[in-house]
């Protein structure tokens, strides 16, 4: 019996679906049972395609795979206590070892009682544990379709960002730029990889760049924080020949391709020594990069039939090559666990995180797990709300997709909140919060 409280999620307090009036109760009864339902329908739906590529022994697996994620949305719909996994997936011991300290501390342990950060990670490790457990489906992404569908409404779209950049020559290092048109062009790359994911939404095909950046523009007014001069200060005003950029990343098709066109400008024009991505280990809240995903996307532009889709691409895939950029997968991105904690769970990523001159984070997921996932007072400085986390000065840059905000100016929150009530999970506003303190200060 789901324990329900009707009111919105008090100060200080971590968020939960155990608050009726707050983003996660609807999340967890409308919004997550959706995406499993689209889950058994690709399966259904593409079941042919899946027997063709795993073998025709793989439609028994496919037959319980939707049974189980059918079970799953009614585990959660009637808030049963969480299990531990048996997959031999690597991160299984820390799951389960992280489950039972829980459990131990008197935690309410079931999708609506416990904190929402940890219950949504749940349901995604659930849903990856019912592919483990697979012989044949093991490897199987079940979100690949819509990634798929995503890089491929995008690709058309950046263009006219591609013949911005090559006809400019902005990402030509021989080409000198004074000081004044890079931070211009700094500053609209910073936003469109922050707008990123709205851009599939709100531009036609063959939209222009103009276009695009005019939108971007157009979306000053819900850029309700921007460090971004802080940040081109601190770059302009340090040697980066041997420095590190660490890019913690977050979704596929547009957003993605703007992230790249980033790293590609703090390569040539910043002369960054080196570039980590960091993407999921394995299929994350739908859309969010894994490894497969982020080579699908270097190859598509590479291998798309205009000319300056083929410069860009081959010019990213050599950064691969050469170890200018790195794709790397820790697991810690996807465990129930916040940022914070990482210096003591995870001492070995946090020390590598150390090495970075810069940690650029993406999205509303890694926003949540900086912030602990907690409903911070507005005012709240951005450096006392990422708590332990500040292994290297750090950016983020995240469109407002749940109730919890920090840094803001005293009355802002309460200005935003007249003007469009619900600001902080519309996904229509946007902040570029930037920490410059670090361990190494």
């Amino acid at each position: 019996m789901k324990i329900i409280v009707d009111s919105s999620t008090p100060q200080n307090v971590k968020l939960s679906a155990k608050y009726k009036r707050s983003f996660a109760y609807p999340s967890m009864t409308h919004r997550i049972p959706v995406i499993l339902t689209k889950v058994v329908d690709y399966l259904s739906r593409d079941k042919a395609i899946i027997i063709k590529c795993y073998g025709e022994d793989a439609k028994e697996e496919i037959k319980a795979a939707i049974g189980e994620i059918s079970q799953l949305k009614n585990h959660m719909l009637t808030s049963k206590k969480f299990e531990c996994f048996s997959s031999d997936d690597p991160d299984t011991g820390v799951w389960n070892s992280h489950l039972n300290r829980k459990e131990d501390l008197g935690e309410n342990l079931n999708y609506f009682e416990s904190d929402w950060l940890f219950s949504e990670c749940y349901v995604y490790r659930r849903v990856r544990e019912i592919f483990a457990t697979k012989d044949l489906l093991k490897s199987l992404d079940p979100f690949s379709s819509q990634k798929t569908e995503l890089l491929k409404t995008s690709l058309p779209a950046v263009g006219s960002l591609f013949h911005y950049l090559s006809e400019n020559e902005i990402l030509d290092s021989t080409r000198i730029m004074e000081l004044t048109h890079m931070q211009s062009e700094f500053c609209h790359l910073m936003k469109l990889s922050l707008w990123g994911n709205r851009f599939d939404l709100s531009l036609k095909q063959d939209s222009s760049v103009e276009d695009i950046l005019n939108q971007a523009k157009e979306w000053d007014e819900y850029l309700i924080v921007d460090d971004s001069p802080k940040l081109f200060s601190t770059l302009c005003s340090t040697d980066n020949t041997e420095k590190i950029v660490d890019f913690i990343m977050d979704n596929d098709g547009m957003e993605i391709l703007c992230d790249l066109c980033l790293a590609d400008l703090l390569v040539t024009r910043f002369h960054i020594k080196k570039v980590n991505f960091r993407v999921k280990p394995i299929p994350w809240f739908v859309s969010d990069v894994i490894p497969r995903d982020f080579q699908q996307v270097v190859s598509s532009v590479a291998c798309y039939p205009i000319e300056v889709y083929q410069s860009i691409g081959k010019r990213w895939q050599k950064y691969l090559d050469t170890g200018v950029w790195t794709v790397l997968c820790d697991q810690y991105w996807c465990l129930g666990k916040t940022y914070p904690e990482m210096c003591a769970e995870d001492p070995q990523l946090y020390s590598d995180l150390q090495e970075s001159s810069l940690i650029i984070m993406k999205g509303d997921l890694n926003y949540r797990k900086l912030l602990q996932d907690i409903n911070w007072e507005p005012t709240t400085p951005f450096s006392k709300a990422v708590g332990d986390f500040h292994p290297a000065p750090l950016i983020v840059l995240r469109t407002s997709k749940s109730d919890l905000i920090c840094g803001l100016r005293p009355g802002q929150a309460e200005k935003v909140s007249q003007k469009h009530p619900d600001w902080l999970i519309s996904g229509n506003y946007g902040i570029m919060q930037f920490n410059s303190y670090s361990d190494k200060n």
